[in-house]
Parts: structure tokens; sequence; C-alpha cells
């Protein structure tokens, strides 16, 4: 396991109450901030439970736009208004020139069962989102590097003026040989933050800057999260639905 820079410190929060100035600073001064108790036990646990009722046996479940958006949790989650405040005045701090009347927000549960079975590259890859949100429901507890942590490799990239440019560079920049040659030459001790995931605690970076990925579980685990996406960078472009459209069928 190469050796990586992990951080610990993280903002107490009760729920989604915490500074949108200091979430802001943190991000940008070490590529992540941490909420700690930001969900409770019952809302864990209703999550938990419905990841239960999935057949198993896929390495990788994905539900996410109007599937994910109609679970009960899933709408518990997206109507806090603790939430959609600090999502709102993050997302408006770092990048103003969001549009201030959208404030959707895009949400998928992703569920993974054990280690992928094909020799993929990690899954690096770019949000469309200026600010993404990551909940923990399930984490392996396994050896550092098999436990599904959070990489992100901060702030590589601007907002992108054309929509076109952001898809073309995703293209190349989320295709397996581009991933295989950024692992080659990547310094694991300088270039990326490795962040353990905890239940419970809610974890923010800029999903549209970071280029970010997951580390393998390990054989016979079960990692679950909640993905939030908030604010897209280019909301109304018809190249970047369709480049989605693609992506999302290449996926499966």
């Amino acid at each position: 396991m190469p050796s990586t820079r992990t951080r610990t410190s993280a903002i107490p929060a009760r729920g989604f109450l915490a500074s949108p100035l200091d979430i802001t600073s943190e991000i940008d001064l070490t590529g992540s901030c941490h909420l700690t108790d930001a969900v409770s036990d019952e809302w864990l646990n209703a999550v938990r439970e419905y990841v239960d009722t999935i057949p198993a046996g896929v390495h990788e479940v994905m539900l996410e736009g109007a599937a994910a958006n109609k679970l009960p949790f899933m709408r518990q989650l997206t109507s806090n208004p603790d939430l959609l405040a600090l999502l709102e005045s993050v997302a408006q701090t770092v990048h103003p020139a969001g549009d201030p009347a959208q404030r959707d927000v895009e949400c998928a549960l992703r569920v993974l069962n054990g280690a992928d079975p094909v020799n993929h590259p990690l899954w690096f890859h770019y949000d469309a989102s200026v600010l993404t949100m990551v909940l923990p429901i399930d984490i392996p507890d396994a050896a550092p590097g098999q436990s599904g942590e959070l990489i992100v490799c901060p702030n590589r990239r601007p907002y992108r003026r054309w929509a076109l440019t952001n898809v073309i560079e995703k293209a190349v920049t989320q295709s397996d040989r581009y991933r295989r040659h950024f692992l080659r030459r990547l310094n694991w001790h300088h270039d990326i933050e490795m962040v353990p995931l905890q239940p419970g605690t809610a974890y923010l970076f800029w999903g549209y800057r970071s280029y970010h990925a997951t580390m393998p579980v390990a054989d016979g685990a079960r990692r679950v999260t909640v993905v939030l996406h908030y604010k897209d960078v280019h909301p109304q472009s018809r190249v970047l639905k369709y480049a989605k459209t693609f992506y999302h069928r290449l996926r499966g």
C-alpha cells in the first residue's frame, strides 16, 4: 500500500449547523471538510434496512435520479432546511457565478460488494457539481486501502467557461488509459488526501474541481454511501445532458 497523507481534523456539527465560511476555508486548505454527527443513527439504520432488500451478487449498485429521489430516507434528507441552507451558502461562497435559483439536490445511493471482479483502474472522475457531499452508511473494517476510503486530488482544474470544454476534458481524464497513466505518475504522499470514512459524518469537497475516486473494498465486505451533488456548473447545457446520458449507458 503506498504511503499517503491523511487528515483527522473535523468541524463539530449538530445536524448540518456549521459555518459556511469555516467549511469553505477547510476545503480550500486541505481538499475536504468533515462534519461530525451530521446524521442520526435512526437515519443510518433506515438506509441500511433498504440496502438489505437489494439482491446480493452484484459488485456495484447505483441508484440515482428519480429512482433515488423517491426513497423515503432520501426525501427526508433533501428536505432538511439546515442542509439546504448550508449547501446553498457554501456553493455561493465558492462559486458566486452559479444560478441562485438552481437549488436542486442530486442524490445517489451507491453500494459496493467486495472487490472489483474486473481489473479496472481506480475510478477517478470529476463531478458536474460545485459541491459534493458523501454520507457513509456502511464502511468495511479492513486494512488501509481496502476499506473504500475516499481519495481526493483537490482543486486540479478551474471552473470551465464552456460546457463543451468540460465534456472533452472529462472524456479524456475519465478514460481507463488516462487513469492508469495518472496512477503510475501519482505521488501518493503529496498529491492526494486519503479520507477514511465514518458513518454519521458528512464529507464535503469541490466535486467539479477535484479529481477523486474510491479505494477498493475487501472481499466479502460491503461499502454503502449516499452522495449528494449541489449546484451544477453548466445547468442548461444540452451538450452536457447528452454526455451524461451516454456516460450512464456506458456504465450500465
